[in-house]
């Protein structure tokens, strides 16, 4: 009898608790669907951001950890209807990658790859090169022999930031490396004539001639050679009759009276022999189209 009376009451007291639970739900999952709301538009949670503290977490599988946090950053960066769902973009991008190669310092992939990733302007990646020269100068620390980073290195300052001088010493650097391949100087020598060190370009691209077994790259850099030499040329001519104009209120009418007033013997052809035309309305010198020389123009 009497484990039938407690029985009774244990039931009531149960479905009283169920009954109060369930007023409860709206009231209290109201406030929390309000504030979770934010997160669900956003998606951009990163529960753990502290490189140094995902590592100690690892307890040894750094590796695996390394891998797992590498495959996350993929789909963080694959998913693009996520992305589109996030405030900002990649937000949490260097975070991951940051994470990742603490874990793992030779994971080149993700220092080469993720580099991409980040200096990419948006919507296609973060827009954001300066991370990605962070990113692998991180790598460069922890792999100094690897001149695949050296060369990403100036890729993002040629591509991304278009600060030609900046990638061309990158590039230059990098062509010492051990195992570096010869078209790394072609390209510091290019980079360079774009940031305006037309010397050293044209010392790379000399050695680059001079050193080659391979007629391509021979012909290639000897056209280069000859280029820098025409821009030295139009650019000399161009300034010379400037002062010309400013001397005598007009442009000389050819490049010989140019010659003869200024008493010197001027570039007036190009280095494989053909006069340069030349425009006495602008005072503009340019290559013939009578010329043999293939002009490869190189920005000042």
């Amino acid at each position: 009898m009497k484990k039938s009376r407690y029985t009774g009451r244990h039931s009531w007291l149960c479905c009283a608790v169920c009954l109060i639970c369930a007023a409860l739900i709206k009231p209290v999952q109201d406030p929390l669907d309000t504030r979770l709301a934010k997160y669900r538009q956003d998606a951009d949670l990163l529960f753990f951001s502290s490189p140094d503290l995902v590592k100690k977490m690892a307890l040894g599988y750094d590796g695996l950890l390394a891998d797992l946090y590498w495959m996350r950053t993929i789909q963080y960066y694959g998913r693009r209807e996520e992305a589109d769902k996030r405030s900002v973009r990649y937000r949490n991008l260097f975070a991951l990658l940051d994470i990742t190669t603490t874990l793992d310092p030779s994971l080149l992939d993700a220092y080469r790859a993720g580099s991409c990733f980040l200096a990419e302007a948006d919507p296609v990646g973060a827009g954001k090169p300066q991370d990605a020269l962070k990113l692998l100068d991180k790598g460069i620390q922890a792999n100094p022999e690897e001149w695949r980073l050296q060369y990403d290195k100036g890729f993002v300052y040629y591509w991304y930031l278009r600060d030609y001088k900046a990638a061309g010493e990158v590039w230059q650097e990098t062509s010492r490396f051990p195992g570096a391949p010869h078209w790394i100087e072609g390209l510091a020598a290019l980079s360079l004539s774009k940031g305006g060190s037309l010397e050293i370009a044209a010392e790379l691209w000399k050695r680059q001639y001079q050193e080659s077994s391979r007629a391509d790259v021979r012909e290639n850099a000897r056209n280069h050679l000859i280029s820098i030499q025409v821009s030295r040329d139009l650019s000399q001519l161009q300034s010379l009759a400037e002062q010309h104009k400013a001397q005598t209120g007009a442009y000389p009418a050819s490049l010989s009276e140019l010659q003869n007033a200024q008493g010197l013997a001027l570039p007036v052809a190009d280095p494989l022999g053909t006069s340069y035309d030349y425009d006495p309305g602008t005072g503009t010198a340019r290559v013939s189209s009578k010329s043999k020389v293939r002009y490869i123009r190189l920005p000042q």
